[in-house]
């Protein structure tokens, strides 16, 4: 993502700390901004009669859930690599 070589420990670095600022920041917005609605929206009634409108809603957030995943996947991976003991230390 940023001009670094690949493999080495600036790299893992700086896109750890970007995909853990991007994970805070979707997280807020989940919370501040989806959460409200849905609990509203989603009642004893929202299943019985689950129509095209519902399976769209419900498609949304699944990609809504989708995106963390990938982003804690991203962190995981550059966590590994910075604390990987070949990873080179400097930036050639």
């Amino acid at each position: 993502m940023f001009k670094f070589d690949r493999d080495t420990k600036p790299y893992h670095l700086t896109n750890l700390v970007f995909y853990l600022f991007t994970l805070v920041v979707l997280c807020a917005i989940y919370y501040f901004g989806f959460l409200p609605p849905l609990l509203d929206a989603v009642d004893e009634g929202f299943f019985t009669n689950f129509g095209l409108r519902e399976l769209g809603g419900s498609l949304f957030f699944l990609i809504l859930v989708i995106v963390p995943l990938a982003l804690i996947a991203g962190i995981i991976y550059h966590t590994k690599g910075f604390l990987n003991p070949e990873t080179k230390a400097h930036v050639r």
